[in-house]
């Protein structure tokens, strides 16, 4: 496949590139704020590709491929909560010969029909049947746009027995936990056709990079809502057609390290037509693909960790004193009418530890939430587990915990702001005995027992709502996008149900 690059782009570009869909750059944005973002677009795009043709022909690059693929299908799932939970699983099922029957057949929907197996396991080949298909008319992109019954037969092999298999909605669908109302049934074939005029207008005259491409098509799609279910698999499967054009490698979403800034980057693309945190989450995910192709020795090594289900000693140890502690801070902060919300078990994935651990910039996870919306409106304070920023003569390189708030701006890639608040960093050690380090807002930093620093951190966060320092900004409100019929962002982001 013969693919031609276009390498500079320019605000213009963007702005006119957009036109006939949803989305825009508002007028109030800076010229130099876009001309920021469509650098980094153009520089991570630049070592992508570079380092796609640096590997091409290492062994290793074969083997890094495999694995993403497998890593793909399961963390797509994961974000539905479908699927198994563990990736050694879903490497299995792959590797089944159920699995080659799809590959080989040429309906592979009556395959994945046809199996008697528990729903998980479907889950797992069904969206292997649909990435198929992907790969499929990836291979004619350039020559043939995408039209709506591609889409559609995507969603019949991911869907499998599912009654609504390859069909439009036939009745209004809601998205729990979301103020987003999807289109009516009837507006969805004029919509969906609109989609993919201007996704092949785009692609054939390279108007847009193809990173702000896959967010517009993917944003599109989830706000469209044309399917009763999988509409979040089918957007990734599209955007990572849109991204695999241009050899660049797969957005794999993960789960545990990136589905909070995910959804409220949608929510937000809902909210008022603005793609740039969507870019922004799918210009980490690069980042992190980068990283791994240029180090795919380490990239292998996580992967096989991940596969054999080890962990290392010090992760668990770091991560169990992590959820103890927080269930402490959870603890002291009921006693201030405050909630501690945490999306899960894990708190922090064992990849994510090692990538922070090991240097890596731009790791850091957004997870969790406190707040008490009845008596703090508006105010939120999410956590941060990232690299140690300033207290490093207190930290052996585990990840630290800090806070943010929720202060999107127009057409900035980040939707939260650091909280300047009364505490700045708390370094929870792998040994309960060693303590807890906190660094309070003035620069000063102690040692104190994990019970002492949980009882500390509450009181000094629940300072900060009392005094407005945790207050959302919504910057970003604007002109609501057309056939939006509620204009307000949810603060509340632990419905993870809402993009599937």
């Amino acid at each position: 496949m013969s693919i031609e690059y276009r390498a500079v782009w320019t605000d213009r570009d963007l702005q006119d590139g957009l036109r006939n869909s949803p989305y825009s750059v508002p007028s109030q944005v800076s010229e130099q704020t876009i001309r920021t973002l469509l650098s980094e677009i153009q520089m991570v795009t630049a070592e992508a590709i570079g380092a796609h043709h640096r590997l091409a022909r290492d062994v290793r690059g074969g083997w890094l491929k495999r694995n993403r693929r497998v890593q793909e299908l399961h963390e797509s799932n994961r974000v539905e909560g479908l699927g198994p939970q563990h990736l050694s699983a879903t490497k299995d099922i792959l590797e089944s010969k159920d699995a080659a029957d799809i590959q080989n057949a040429l309906n592979r929907y009556a395959v994945v029909r046809a199996l008697d197996t528990d729903q998980r396991t479907l889950d797992v080949l069904g969206l292997h049947g649909g990435k198929l298909f992907a790969d499929d008319i990836l291979q004619g992109f350039h020559d043939r746009p995408i039209v709506e019954i591609d889409i559609r037969d995507m969603h019949r092999l991911i869907m499998g027995n599912h009654y609504s298999a390859g069909r439009y909605k036939v009745w209004l669908n809601q998205i729990s936990g979301a103020d987003h109302v999807p289109l009516t049934p009837a507006d969805t074939p004029g919509a969906m056709s609109a989609l993919v005029d201007w996704l092949g207008e785009t692609v054939r005259n390279q108007k847009l990079p193809a990173v702000v491409i896959a967010a517009t098509v993917h944003a599109w799609l989830a706000h469209i809502h044309p399917f009763d279910d999988g509409n979040g698999r089918v957007s990734r499967l599209l955007a990572n057609i849109v991204v695999g054009s241009q050899a660049l490698p797969p957005l794999i979403v993960q789960n545990a390290a990136d589905r909070t800034e995910y959804i409220n980057a949608l929510a937000i693309s809902d909210q008022g037509g603005d793609l740039a945190p969507l870019i922004g989450v799918f210009l980490r995910i690069q980042k992190r693909a980068i990283a791994d192709m240029r180090n795919p020795d380490f990239a292998l090594k996580l992967f096989e960790d991940e596969i054999a289900e080890r962990s290392l000693s010090v992760y668990q140890r770091w991560h169990r004193t992590l959820q103890s502690w927080l269930l402490n801070l959870g603890a002291e902060l009921r006693l201030r009418d405050l909630h501690l919300r945490l999306p899960g078990d894990v708190i922090l994935g064992q990849e994510s530890y090692q990538r922070i651990s090991n240097g890596s910039s731009g790791e850091g996870v957004v997870t969790g939430g406190i707040g008490n919306e009845e008596r703090y409106e508006r105010c939120r304070v999410y956590l941060l587990i990232d690299k140690v920023q300033h207290s490093t003569r207190y930290s052996e390189g585990e990840p630290v915990l800090s806070f943010l708030r929720y202060g999107p701006s127009p057409w900035s890639r980040h939707v939260y702001r650091r909280l300047m608040g009364r505490i700045s960093e708390v370094i929870v050690r792998p040994d309960p005995i060693d303590g807890v380090y906190v660094r309070f807002g003035s620069g000063r930093t102690d040692h104190f027992t994990p019970a002492d620093a949980a009882s500390i951190v509450a009181e000094q966060l629940a300072e900060d709502f009392r005094m407005g320092t945790a207050k959302a900004d919504y910057g970003l409100v604007r002109k609501p996008l057309r056939n939006r019929r509620t204009s307000r962002v949810p603060l509340d982001d632990f419905n993870f149900d809402n993009y599937r």
